[in-house]
């Protein structure tokens, strides 16, 4: 705190390079001090750190003058001696130099990686900055404070984000205590979305919906580093669709040109239709699925898709056909997991933390509007309440009283004690997300780590009045089953280089 309070003081933070100097002395000294103590700067170390860090950017004024008085020529001494022997001024220059001469990735206007890089220094920051608070790939825990005094030394971190899922390129791009995010670091891996926090939206920078506007990704759960009691990483996506491609996908699902045109669901199976996949249906999915395989409709927003991902390009084996689905009154989907188990079959890797492949992300595409029922629920996550977000739970609808929910349940003729009526009481009580057309989900079956998400578990809420449609695109993280140009064991190894991790800093 004597520290915080000191290198906030006016007198300090006035004069930039000396201030700055002496800030990064003192975040030095914080940092030792954890590392002395065994916390290697994630406990009492870090959060002394953290504090040091908003003192500094708050330019806080109510340092104790006592304190001040005794301690400011200590520091002074301490950080002059430095300042003279290294001369921060040529240091700066030479940085500055050191960042002009190597080149930038700057995206053409409608190219593909548009939006992937940063590419503007801070207009109020004069230097590079030295320090960020780096956390895992995709959030959660705790971060780490890491320091740099060199362009070097930054690009030897690898590739870090920033929460708009933008590749840092420099330490220019950004301010000092930054929240900055690791990227995938073994093949197979990618890049996930950080939560931040519930009700967190930000645009996805050079990606547009159908209509034109800017696609925003909004933070519904709340996922954590503890794989057993995480939820599961749920995301809004606002105006990814167009409504005249919701209702081409409709009209192309029973169009006879379609030879995968509507009918019966099937599940349980890793088998497309062509395969023997056809006859696999289960009691309970009840809905009926098309798939859309090879219209410009159906690559238009796959390849959207990808590129709100930040895949590092488009690959046709990562991706399933888009599966057009119609839920009629009635009609669900058991809660389930869009991944196959680890031991689906011997004749593929399935676990991916293992180099193999296996069903990465789910994008749901809301086709129509519902009248009553038809939601996404995640039953392993709780319902949102008001002090999470006060907005989303207006916008996503509270649950009606229980008498109420009877006589929905009653009214769309679903019997008593069936496992359709446990679904819709289910989906009254957790996290649940309603069809609003033209907007869509995306959530991960994977975690960073290439794990399988268990809490990935969801369902297609009972229709309880009117008609809904929908679609899915399933995104793997390797080539899916079938479509390995190499070996089916070792999927991870055939990934193009621009997918495949880790990634060099900057790039």
């Amino acid at each position: 705190s004597h520290l915080s309070s000191l290198i906030s003081h006016p007198l300090i933070s006035s004069h930039s390079h000396f201030g700055i100097y002496l800030q990064q002395l003192a975040l030095f000294i914080v940092v030792m001090a954890g590392k002395t103590k065994g916390q290697k700067g994630k406990a009492s170390g870090k959060k002394a750190a953290n504090a040091a860090v908003t003192a500094v950017a708050a330019n806080s004024k109510s340092a104790s003058s006592s304190f001040f008085l005794s301690a400011l020529p200590v520091a002074i001494a301490i950080a002059a001696a430095f300042w003279y022997r290294t001369n921060p001024q040529d240091v700066s220059s030479a940085q500055s130099s050191s960042h002009s001469s190597r080149q930038l990735i700057i995206p053409r206007p409608g190219s593909w990686d548009e939006g992937y890089y940063t590419t503007e220094n801070v207009s109020d920051q004069s230097t590079p900055s030295t320090h960020a608070l780096v956390y895992p790939n995709g959030g959660g825990g705790e971060p780490v404070l890491i320091s740099f005094s060199s362009d070097e030394e930054f690009l030897r971190l690898g590739r870090l984000y920033n929460d708009l899922g933008q590749i840092v390129q420099s330490p220019s791009h950004f301010r000092n205590g930054t929240a900055l995010y690791f990227g995938p670091d073994k093949a197979g891996t990618h890049f996930q979305w950080p939560a931040v926090r519930v009700g967190y939206k930000r645009p996805v920078l050079g990606v547009f919906g159908g209509n034109g506007k800017q696609i925003e990704l909004e933070t519904l759960t709340e996922p954590s580093l503890d794989a057993r009691t995480s939820d599961p990483r749920v995301f809004y996506l606002h105006n990814f669709l167009s409504l005249e491609e919701a209702d081409e996908f409709i009209r192309y699902s029973t169009a006879e040109e379609n030879q995968y045109k509507m009918a019966p669901s099937t599940g349980g199976t890793h088998k497309a239709w062509n395969q023997g996949g056809a006859s696999a249906r289960i009691t309970t999915r009840t809905s009926e699925n098309a798939f859309d395989v090879s219209t410009q409709n159906s690559r238009n927003v796959k390849q959207r898709a990808f590129r709100l991902l930040r895949m590092g390009g488009y690959v046709e084996n990562l991706a399933d056909g888009i599966q057009i689905l119609r839920y009629e009154l009635g009609q669900a989907y058991v809660a389930h997991h869009d991944y196959f188990p680890e031991n689906q079959s011997t004749d593929h890797q399935w676990d991916p933390s293992k180099g193999g492949s296996n069903r990465f992300a789910t994008i749901f595409l809301y086709l129509s509007d519902v009248e009553y029922g038809g939601e996404t629920a995640f039953p392993n996550s709780n319902r949102l309440t008001v002090d999470k977000s006060e907005e989303l739970v207006t916008r996503l609808g509270e649950a009606p009283p229980l008498d109420k929910q009877k006589e929905i349940i009653k009214d769309a003729g679903l019997s008593e004690g069936s496992w359709e009526e446990s679904l819709t009481k289910a989906c009254y009580a957790k996290f649940a997300v309603p069809p609003r057309r033209g907007d869509a989900i995306l959530f991960y079956s994977q975690r960073p780590n290439g794990h399988l998400d268990i809490n990935s578990l969801h369902g297609a809420c009972p229709v309880l009045k009117g008609t809904k449609w929908g679609a899915n695109l399933w995104v793997w993280n390797a080539c899916r089953y079938s479509q390995c140009k190499g070996d089916p064991l070792h999927p991870a190894e055939e990934l193009p280089e621009t997918m495949k991790a880790p990634f060099a800093g900057g790039k």
